[in-house]
């Protein structure tokens, strides 16, 4: 019992997905007596609540700022999606911490993780909610014309907004790209080489329908997070410089079809686009700087800042991820979460140095790279702490930690000594 303890409550939390995604004051009840039990379960078969990591402080201090929020805003029910979805994240990532302690684990997980990834970008790119400008008129029309479907999502009946998926897609094409590598390499045996081929396969065709999600979201903050995440992290393979390299060469080709007839228009698209963009964005992060100068410990609480004056509630964040959450959970809301983040790139600087094998240093490289970039994009954009698609957020950071305890408890790095967790 003690050994599948944790899969037993992952399994659990996913069961209990949809009433945190989607919370409802008639199943509040269930949601707290489900997380109790869980918790004091695992306290009476393991004398512990949570597997420890390094960055069990900022996690801590960044829920006590969205708790705290309660006590600021006017109506809870206001804010509670966003802190459920928050504090699902949160418990998702513990959880996941306790179940991948083993290789194999985390190579399913991680197998999981690209399926799940190349699922988002179907479901995504077919229930797509067409805001595109055509930023890039002279690829028009070389580019698939897909069907649009509304699945008619809960908080997206409308369609599936493309710039937060582009966002949190990014999370997921670097840990593609990187992992080509290790496919590329001759096995040993006929069924090794088989199965390399059928994996490598199989991630291509994951990174172009992510791709092409991509370019549906016409979004300059998503590709130049991506191009500069890849470009500052670094360390490619031979075989992530090819895949790289012709990706450029089809945008450039893109550019070059019917550019005679288009150059003029595609130039001042593409110039206005941009010059519009960024005066919208100064414009929001302005009114949003305005809201932080008021409430600069507490915050105005989660999911409130679509609800102040100087917004209204279709402009559901402030287009950057640190003014966000400092508006929403404060100063030390902002510390915590940049800890988190700062957290987990020394995790994986440490597992870059660790003798694990490479395909484990491979996928933590792949991971830093994607947190990488989403944290780039939230610059410029922001998908929100507690908004649904944040899960796969703690879900990176969650493999990233699994891996860096694997290799830290069981010698692999150097200045640690083995130990039992």
């Amino acid at each position: 019992m003690k050994k599948h303890f944790d899969l037993i409550g992952l399994a659990s939390l996913i069961l209990l997905g949809p009433l945190f995604i989607f919370p409802n004051d008639k199943w509040n009840w269930v949601i707290i007596l489900a997380v109790s039990a869980l918790f004091i379960g695992r306290w009476i078969i393991d004398k512990k609540l949570l597997s420890k990591t390094p960055i069990d402080a900022p996690i801590g201090l960044l829920l006590v700022m969205a708790l705290t929020g309660v006590f600021v805003v006017k109506d809870i029910e206001e804010s509670a999606a966003k802190l459920a979805g928050l504090v699902y994240g949160i418990i998702i990532f513990f959880i996941l911490v306790g179940v991948l302690k083993t290789p194999k684990r985390v190579k399913s997980a991680v197998i999981l993780f690209l399926i799940v990834g190349l699922l988002l970008a179907i479901v995504g790119t077919l229930g797509r909610l067409d805001t595109r400008k055509q930023i890039f008129p002279s690829i028009e029309s070389i580019m698939p014309k897909l069907p649009n479907i509304n699945f008619r999502l809960r908080g997206a009946e409308d369609g599936i907004n493309p710039n937060p998926l582009g966002g949190i897609l990014l999370l997921f094409i670097p840990i593609g790209m990187i992992l080509i590598h290790p496919l590329t390499e001759k096995g040993n045996k006929l069924s090794h080489l088989w199965s390399k081929r059928l994996g490598l396969i199989a991630i291509i065709i994951l990174l172009i329908v992510q791709m092409l999600a991509l370019y549906y979201s016409s979004s300059f903050g998503i590709w130049s997070s991506l191009v500069l995440s890849l470009w500052l992290m670094g360390e490619w393979k031979r075989t992530i410089k090819i895949v790289f390299g012709i990706i450029l060469l089809i945008i450039a080709l893109g550019f070059s079809l019917k550019l005679s007839e288009s150059k003029r228009i595609s130039n001042n698209g593409i110039y206005i686009r941009i010059n519009e963009s960024f005066e919208e964005r100064a414009s929001i992060w302005n009114n949003t700087m305005e809201v932080v100068k008021a409430h600069p410990i507490l915050g105005i609480g989660m999911d409130q800042l679509r609800r102040t004056s100087k917004f209204y509630y279709g402009l559901s964040h402030a287009h950057n991820q640190f003014l966000h959450s400092v508006a929403e959970l404060g100063v030390p809301g902002l510390i915590s979460y940049m800890a988190i983040l700062i957290g987990v790139f020394w995790m994986a600087a440490e597992v870059r140095k660790s003798t694990l094998p490479e395909w484990i240093r491979l996928t933590s490289r792949g991971l830093r790279t994607g947190i990488f970039a989403f944290t780039l994009f939230g610059t410029v954009d922001a998908v929100p702490l507690g908004a649904k698609p944040g899960i796969f957020f703690w879900i990176s950071l969650a493999i990233v930690t699994s891996i860096f305890l694997y290799g830290r408890n069981n010698g692999f790095m150097a200045g640690y000594e083995k130990q039992v967790d």
